[in-house]
């Protein structure tokens, strides 16, 4: 008998319900956009839906996550105090050429989204992001990513 039955069996005794063990992740996720509500509300939504979330502020702070954790996908606004997206993209599209990076753009800012595409991003949306449209994105990322 492991450790987590003895904890289901006291739980049980408690009257608590049986833990699962936790669903296998669909994958790791960096949001990184200046805007702290946008980040929580992606957060929720992609957590509820299966992945693992990460978080960053500004550019230099998705950076330094990027490195350190090597995240499946990337979903990286454009305009960031300090390193704005351009630079992140720039920086890391050839150093990590398994991550796959989505542009997040205001309708304005679609030419530069265009651009990023040449760059090594793999796909932009445009803000506010539709939930659907975003998880169909990052599934067929996923998908070309393990064939």
């Amino acid at each position: 008998m492991g450790l987590t039955d003895v904890f289901n069996k006291l739980g049980v005794l408690a009257g608590l319900p049986k833990q699962e063990p936790p669903a296998r992740s669909k994958g790791l996720v960096l949001i990184a956009d200046d805007d702290a509500s946008l980040r929580n509300v992606m957060s929720r939504a992609l957590t509820r839906s299966g992945y693992e979330v990460l978080q960053a502020e500004d550019g230099e702070r998705a950076v330094q996550v990027c490195r350190e954790h090597r995240p499946d996908i990337v979903l990286l606004d454009i305009y960031m105090p300090g390193k704005n997206g351009l630079k992140v993209l720039e920086e890391l599209a050839g150093e990590m050429p398994r991550t796959g990076f989505v542009i997040l753009t205001g309708n304005e800012d679609e030419e530069t989204a265009r651009a990023c595409l040449k760059m090594g991003a793999f796909d932009y949306i445009p803000k506010p992001v539709d939930h659907k449209v975003l998880e169909s994105i990052l599934n067929n990322y996923l998908q070309k990513k393990t064939a």
